[in-house]
């Protein structure tokens, strides 16, 4: 018996120590998982937030703009837009930000950085570019699954399931934000033309995706919007939203050029001053080529004839743009045209069948009126047309 108990106790002291073991394995293994995931949200979580951000909050200002009861749909549809585009830009110029403050001790600092992160700081070029490689990639991934569960799974409960169907209506392809989908995409491709000019390449194909992807789910889910509000007319507002875009990345680009001082150890332009160093450099030995292009600057010939190309450029495009309207007046009153011509023979062909005579309607005078002055408007506007339609002849 007594060998027995020895026994016993020593399986005991065996499952204690294996038990111990396997909880500070386990510990381990957690405290190993935590570390993980808190460096991997740390490396990840601006980029994850950003386009996060790009898909809830479209959605809450589409929801606040229809609690908001709007008299006109445009005006509704044209305050969500902006609200929408100053959420990407807002989102876009934060992670820049981000960006710069990390990157901001290679600005000029000597020797105090150099051993607090040697990729981030002595490659700052490339830390840069590595991130904006990120959010494109982790764009990329959230866009997939916003299209599957915004998309795909909702038209697939709506088509198998009655009470989604009382209660979900199938969603509508929606033009302004895919307009400022696209105007986001452009924002992240000028922020990495300086750091990363492959990144190019990389978004093109990632756009590319995009459109064929959005172009099968809006055959098969969606559904044609009851209004078109953005058409050709307000091309001028889609210009001036890529155009604040541009300008704002390129403040950011402006600054990190003309205040940060190159990598030591990555780039084309390590081991110099400045990043605008070697232009001074190919300026200063060019003396003779400066002075003469200085000089000719400050001729009055050069200045007017300047001014008169860009008159003449403007002018043009003014012409054609004015021919294009008038073309489109012209195709407009043709097809009202058109539609009084097409009632009037299908009520002779009805007239003939049933043999019953053709009524008159009431408003026949206006409509003779009309084909009256048909042929008179129509000399006006060719003429005018036959004037702005080939500007070119004009010079």
């Amino acid at each position: 018996s007594s060998g027995i108990n020895a026994e016993y106790g020593a399986c005991g002291e065996k499952i204690t120590n294996l038990t111990a073991v396997s909880v500070d394995n386990v510990e381990q293994a957690l405290e190993d998982l935590e570390r993980n995931l808190s460096s991997f949200w740390s490396s990840y979580s601006a980029s994850v937030i950003v386009s996060l951000s790009n898909v809830v909050f479209p959605i809450f200002f589409e929801i606040l703009g229809k609690l908001e009861f709007y008299k006109v749909q445009s005006t509704r549809i044209t305050v969500t837009m902006f609200r929408s585009f100053a959420m990407k830009l807002l989102s876009v110029c934060i992670f820049l930000y981000l960006l710069y403050q990390e990157t901001k001790p290679s600005g000029g600092l000597g020797e105090e950085w150099q051993n607090v992160d040697k990729y981030k700081y002595n490659c700052w070029e490339n830390y840069i570019g590595a991130q904006l490689y990120q959010l494109c990639i982790i764009d990329f991934v959230v866009f997939c699954f916003a299209l599957f569960f915004s998309e795909v799974f909702r038209n697939f409960l709506i088509n198998h399931s009655k009470w989604f169907r009382d209660r979900i209506q199938q969603p509508e392809f929606n033009i302004p934000k895919e307009i400022l989908d696209l105007c986001y995409k452009q924002m992240i491709i000028w922020s990495s033309l300086f750091f990363a000019p492959l990144m190019s390449c990389v978004a093109v194909v990632e756009i590319i995706l995009i459109f064929y992807l959005k172009k099968t789910s809006a055959l098969v889910n969606l559904r044609p919007p009851e209004k078109v509000v953005l058409n050709s007319s307000n091309s001028s507002m889609v210009n001036a939203v890529f155009l604040v875009s541009l300008i704002f990345i390129f403040v950011f680009l402006g600054r990190v050029v003309f205040s940060f001082t190159p990598s030591s150890q990555c780039g084309p332009f390590r081991e110099l001053d400045s990043f605008t160093e070697p232009f001074d450099w190919m300026i200063d030995s060019s003396k003779e080529f400066k002075v003469y292009i200085y000089d000719n600057l400050q001729m009055t010939a050069v200045v007017v004839s300047a001014i008169v190309i860009v008159s003449l450029v403007i002018y043009y495009f003014r012409s054609l743009a004015a021919s294009r309207q008038v073309t489109i007046k012209l195709l407009r009153h043709q097809i009202k045209v058109e539609h009084v011509d097409k009632q009037f023979l299908i009520a002779h062909i009805k007239s003939e069948i049933t043999g019953k005579p053709v009524a008159t309607p009431r408003n026949g005078r206006a409509s003779s009126e009309l084909s009256g002055t048909m042929t008179t408007d129509k000399k006006k506007k060719k003429m005018t047309l036959h004037r702005y339609a080939n500007p070119r002849g004009a010079y």
